[in-house]
This record gives structure tokens, C-alpha cells and sequence, in this order.
């Protein structure tokens, strides 16, 4: 987890002691006993900073959402993406426990496993309006439509990195996933279908969008009074 060293407060050795217990445990699971051993300190200071399990979670989610929120914003530069990409290259432990948090938030069929997700899709909606108003990505009829797919894309690389490495034929895939090689196997793929698409040209699209226009007016006879 990669914390800034003027954040290594007690409330922050806490915090990202849990997202790699929640991470590793589940919510469920996971104590507030032993995060309090993995931080270091007793069970009663975890509770005098977070006042319960619960309160802990939502601080380690908002945490992880901030770190997301940061690193979505560095995607609609291009210098700053190109550093984003050498810096998990270069230290790809540094970013495990935050991705193995997101996994298993993700497959928890909670609220809190909801409002995260629903959070991830609502920061993706301000990144490709600041992409639009910077003119680093181009206007879509339906925001957040598209910033559920992008979401929905993005996670499912975390959801299944273990399945993506074994058919790319990685030898020692993470334990968590998603390591170096497999980042060096998928970035570029994934960029070029993001920059010049996948299709030749609008045929798809166009037969997609006649048959949906087809039954919206359809399903607007058939309720018609």
C-alpha cells in the first residue's frame, strides 16, 4: 500500500494494515484483533481511531478510492500515465494489497461492496468529462453508460488476472494477479483498442442502434393506450 511518509501516523499503519487483512481475510473474517497485530499496536487504539470494524472499512475505502480517484486522473494525461506505468513496473508490491482489497470488495455481495463499486463507476464518469474538456478523449451520447463499461473492463483484468496469465502463458503469475508481465502483455493491446477502436468502421454500431430504435418503438406500441 503506498502511503505517503508524511501520512505514517498510527491512524494510517492502522488503515492500510487492514486493507491487507480485509484484503487477504475478508471483512467477514478478519478481526479487528489481528489487524491491531499487523499494525503493531492493541485492539483498544484501533477502535479509539476507527470506533468500530465498520468504521475501519469505510476509512480503508475511502482510502482506496482516493488512491483510484488519483491514479484516474493521471490516465487523461499522457506523460503522467507513462509514469504511472513505470512506477508499477518498477514496484509492483507496493500496489498488491490494493489490489487484492479491490478483488475482494468487489466479490462481496454487500452494501459496502456496492457503494464501492458504484463510487469507482461515478469517478470514471469525472474522468472522461475531464478527458472531454481536455480533449485527450472524445464526447460520448451516454456518460455514464460508458463509464460503466470502462469500470466494468478495468475490473474484470483484476477480477481475473490469475485466468489472463495462465492463457498468456505467464510462468509465475502474482498471487494476486496482476504482475509486471502481465501489465507488459495487456497495456499496449488495451490502448490501441481504446485510440483507434475495434471495429473498421460504423456498420455495428449502426445495425446495434437501428434494432434498439427498432424495439424501443416496438415496446412503445405494444403500451400504447
Amino acid at each position: 500500500m503506498r502511503s505517503n511518509a508524511q501520512d505514517l501516523t498510527t491512524r494510517a499503519r492502522i488503515r492500510d494494515a487492514a486493507i491487507g487483512i480485509f484484503g487477504r481475510d475478508g471483512f467477514a473474517r478478519a478481526t479487528i484483533r489481528s489487524v491491531a497485530s499487523a499494525a503493531g499496536v492493541s485492539p483498544g487504539l484501533v477502535i479509539h481511531h476507527f470506533g468500530s470494524k465498520t468504521g475501519l472499512r469505510e476509512a480503508c475505502d475511502q482510502h482506496v478510492l482516493a488512491q483510484t480517484a488519483t491514479q484516474g486522473r493521471e490516465k487523461t494525461d499522457p506523460v503522467s500515465t507513462r509514469q504511472l506505468i513505470q512506477d508499477y513496473m518498477n514496484h509492483p508490491d507496493q500496489y498488491s494489497d490494493e489490489i487484492t482489497y479491490i478483488r475482494r470488495t468487489l466479490s462481496d455481495e454487500s452494501e459496502a461492496g456496492d457503494a464501492f463499486f458504484d463510487a469507482v463507476v461515478k469517478q470514471t464518469q469525472d474522468i472522461i468529462h475531464a478527458g472531454i474538456a481536455a480533449g485527450t478523449i472524445r464526447a460520448f451520447d451516454d456518460v455514464r453508460s460508458t463509464a460503466v463499461v470502462i469500470a466494468s473492463n478495468s475490473f474484470s483484468i483484476l477480477m481475473l488476472g490469475r485466468h489472463l496469465s495462465r492463457t498468456l502463458g505467464l510462468v509465475d503469475p502474482e498471487p494476486h494477479g496482476i504482475g509486471p508481465d502481465l501489465l507488459r502483455q495487456l497495456t499496449l493491446p488495451a490502448l490501441e483498442i481504446y485510440t483507434h477502436g475495434f471495429y473498421t468502421d460504423a456498420r455495428f454500431l449502426d445495425a446495434a442502434r437501428d434494432a434498439l430504435e427498432q424495439e424501443t418503438s416496438n415496446h412503445g406500441k405494444e403500451h400504447a393506450p
